[in-house]
């Protein structure tokens, strides 16, 4: 399950996106001034501003990167992340059976073992934003807060398939195939389900790349074209009210990776 427990400020410095919202249309130009200001204060961050997440195979292990993969800053930075950032680390066998994963080091954290799929819960903490400052902390006892939130995330990679890892693996946000992700090539298209606590969720923008292509309909399912070979990357977020007196969201975000050959 996804845990709520409270990271310290060195989960890296940099505070998660809000869910990466699709961009406005010309409407949005209407704003006035005022208008304008409490947009750039309250909005959701731009997908080509996100921070992804990713796990790679590297020397047998399993290594969780976050920065930009994708869009107009790929290759520009690398974000550490801090010791606590990954809560939980499971590995799937093809039956659907989990164990737990050790995690080893802090930026980038290994993860040693050879799963069919393997799911990292991980979390940025409290964050609150006042007209000064973004801070790695709760709202409780802040004056001025214009926006708090807790951040929490599920990353799961698909190595081997089999029909069991179409279920959920976790009561977090998840990205699951219906059907053999690594059979297919660019050009294809794959069916997932977006799931929460086990349950469809409807209305879901996904992304392919950071780039929205398609939300999930009232059966959790959506339907994307696989555009290029390697490390595939498909990411999902919702926002939730949070009732806790810690912060007023929660930002649940997913990501899925798989990898199709190079073209």
């Amino acid at each position: 399950m996804i845990h709520t427990d409270l990271l310290n400020s060195s989960g890296g410095g940099v505070p998660p996106e809000p869910p990466r919202a699709p961009r406005q249309g010309a409407a949005t130009r209407l704003w006035g001034c005022l208008g304008l200001t409490v947009l750039a204060l309250l909005a959701p961050a731009s997908p080509a501003q996100a921070h992804e997440l990713w796990l790679d195979r590297e020397a047998g292990a399993y290594v969780l990167h976050r920065g930009h993969r994708s869009g107009a800053h790929v290759g520009e930075e690398r974000v550490p992340y801090g010791r606590g950032f990954v809560r939980t680390a499971f590995c799937a066998d093809e039956q659907g059976s989990q164990h737990p994963l050790p995690v080893v080091g802090e930026y980038p954290v290994r993860l040693l073992g050879d799963c069919a799929a393997v799911l990292l819960e991980v979390s940025s903490g409290y964050w609150t934003k006042t007209a000064w400052e973004t801070r790695a902390v709760p709202k409780a006892g802040i004056a001025g807060v214009l926006r708090s939130w807790r951040a929490d995330e599920v990353v799961k990679r698909i190595d081997r398939w089999s029909a069991a890892l179409a279920l959920t693996l976790s009561a977090g946000l998840e990205l699951s195939p219906l059907e053999n992700p690594l059979t297919l090539k660019p050009g294809d298209k794959l069916k997932l389900r977006v799931s929460y606590q086990g349950k469809p969720r409807a209305q879901v923008p996904v992304a392919y790349d950071g780039h929205t292509r398609g939300a999930s309909g009232e059966d959790g399912v959506v339907v994307l074209s696989l555009r290029r070979g390697g490390l595939q990357s498909l990411s999902a977020s919702i926002e939730l009210p949070l009732e806790d007196g810690l912060a007023d969201t929660l930002l649940l975000a997913s990501t899925l990776n798989f990898v199709l050959p190079a073209q």
